[in-house]
């Protein structure tokens, strides 16, 4: 620990202090502290209101080496939420403001916030929509309102009615042109939740003829591309999704979505001998780091004696640029194995064995974990030597 951190604490505890401190100033906020364990900051509006939160990890992580102007400002943003009119007890108040957002996937569950899988390394969330902000929707809210998750996110899902025919219609009117084509939210319409909605990817792609690619690049970018046999049209428009998604002040993803044959949302993926299949790989990888990163580091963070270790999902380039991720599985430990292309079993003689993960979860019997999003699996010993020997001879294949 730095002289600057004993005396000032941590970053994160300066930031989490600093935020308390502008809540407290706002005048309907009777008291507001600051909770390091979940970072977040716990707030009351009003003598014997129910408690609400700020968390504070996403806004921390996208201020990390900004100015001290764009700090203050982020800072003020987050003290704006404590002055946001309270969430409304009554389900029938409420209802007509809900609204599905996609987002990162959250690394632990202690924000409390109401979410659930939407493709393989994203998550959708539920938001309260309000005429000068939005707030996220927390388990306690479904609680108080007496619904359950299926049934606020349907009613999210159909509040989203108009934005869907306004895109609709312009899916109409650009049929044929085969540049992307981006949507800019201005912060009402939740463009960038489109593909949420059930059924709205099979009818663009009904009213196109060909299959729709959706890049949530951010929270304020949606950017509609096509399958095309066009390869070059097809690559550009993820070098523009990656290009965004980079610059964005807050990114969501650089792989597209799309839906499957029997009509279901999937993260979009295409066979290896496929000519755009670098660019599509390229995309995954930048998005399940995104995701296996902050999810092992809090894990890794909560993590007692005696808990499994978090393996880390590392990613790979060969000298000719194929991609890949690999995760260590180490003998005799109690791990939890990220999903990756490749399972590295490190030998004796500093050597290692690399096994498609395919032919390792058949061999081991791997099945996720419950509990995590992106998957987890538990693992202990290597399995038996017959077992191993028949991944060797895999790996060798391979």
């Amino acid at each position: 620990m730095g002289i600057a951190e004993r005396l000032f604490g941590s970053a994160r505890d300066r930031f989490g202090k600093e935020v308390a401190a502008r809540v407290r100033a706002v005048g309907s906020v009777a008291r507001a502290d600051y909770d390091p364990e979940k970072f977040q900051v716990v707030y009351q509006g009003a003598q014997g209101a129910e408690p609400a939160v700020i968390n504070l990890e996403t806004v921390f992580r996208e201020t990390r080496g900004a100015s001290a102007a764009a700090r203050k400002a982020a800072i003020g943003r987050l003290a704006d939420i404590a002055a946001l009119p309270p969430t409304p007890e009554q389900w029938e108040d409420v209802r007509a403001a809900l609204r599905p957002v996609l987002r990162p996937v959250p690394a632990g569950p202690q924000f409390e916030i109401v979410s659930r899988p939407a493709a393989r390394y994203l998550s959708e969330m539920l938001v309260i929509d309000t005429p000068s902000a939005m707030r996220y929707a927390a388990d306690s809210d479904l609680r108080r309102w007496g619904v359950s998750r299926d049934e606020a996110f349907a009613t999210a899902h159909r509040n989203m009615a108009r934005t869907v025919t306004a895109s609709l219609d312009e899916a109409r009117s650009r049929t044929g042109t085969p540049q992307p084509a981006r949507h800019t939210d201005n912060g009402d319409a939740y463009l960038t939740s489109l593909p949420l909605v059930d059924g709205w990817l099979a009818t663009i792609g009904r009213i196109t003829g060909a299959r729709p690619l959706a890049f949530s690049v951010s929270n304020s970018t949606l950017l509609l591309a096509y399958e095309t046999p066009d390869t070059e049209v097809l690559t550009e428009a993820f070098a523009i999704a990656e290009r965004e998604w980079r610059q964005a002040a807050r990114p969501i993803s650089p792989a597209p979505i799309t839906v499957d044959d029997d009509g279901n949302v999937v993260l979009y993926t295409v066979p290896e001998d496929h000519p755009a299949h670098a660019a599509v790989k390229h995309a995954q990888i930048l998005l399940a780091m995104d995701a296996y990163g902050p999810q092992t580091e809090h894990l890794r963070g909560i993590a007692g004696p005696g808990d499994p270790f978090p393996a880390a999902l590392k990613g790979f380039r060969s000298p000719e640029g194929a991609e890949v991720t690999a995760a260590s599985w180490a003998d005799e430990e109690t791990s939890l194995l990220p999903e990756a292309d490749l399972v590295l079993f490190p030998q004796p003689d500093g050597d290692l064995l690399m096994v498609p993960w395919a032919a390792v979860a058949e061999e081991a019997g791997l099945t996720p974990a419950e509990g995590y999003h992106p998957a987890r699996y538990r693992v202990g010993s290597w399995p038996d030597p017959d077992v191993m020997e028949r991944l060797a001879k895999l790996a060798a294949e391979a």
